[in-house]
């Protein structure tokens, strides 16, 4: 009977940590789509002359190269979107091309669940994203979107 009462207490754990995992997953997909993407989104593909801003994939790519662990990952994203500083990007041929990111107007807390999504969310990946990625870098773009 005790096995039983603590297998269903386990399981009731597990299921309400997945569905808030899912939850704050889902919250920071919904704040990406309203603060972010029309900037880093999709649209345009690959197109720089439609693009305002490298997409998402590709932030989170060079991102992951200098910070694999989800918590500094989180931590770096929220200090550039804090502070964009030419001095401290990790992307500056997407500054040159597209500018400095300008300060936008967004709580800490907005941030972070956005970052979360970003390094643990299902990111778009613009048509052309990979073809273009190898021409850059000389190797297939994976990311993990």
């Amino acid at each position: 009977m005790q096995i039983t009462i603590n297998l269903l207490v386990t399981t009731i754990f597990c299921f309400a940590t997945l569905t808030s995992a899912e939850s704050t997953l889902k919250h920071g997909e919904d704040l990406y789509k309203i603060n972010c993407s029309a900037c880093h989104g999709v649209n345009g593909g690959m197109d720089m002359e439609k693009r305002i801003a490298p997409p998402i994939i590709a932030v989170r790519m060079h991102y992951l190269h200098s910070y694999s662990d989800e918590m500094s990952f989180v931590d770096a994203i929220v200090s550039w979107v804090e502070q964009p500083n030419q001095d401290n990007t990790l992307m500056a041929g997407a500054v040159r091309r597209f500018g400095l990111m300008p300060k936008i107007a967004i709580s800490k807390s907005d941030i972070e669940a956005i970052a979360e999504y970003v390094y643990r969310g299902k990111v778009g990946k613009p048509k052309g994203f990979d073809q273009h990625y190898k021409e850059m870098h000389g190797k297939k773009g994976k990311g993990k979107g």
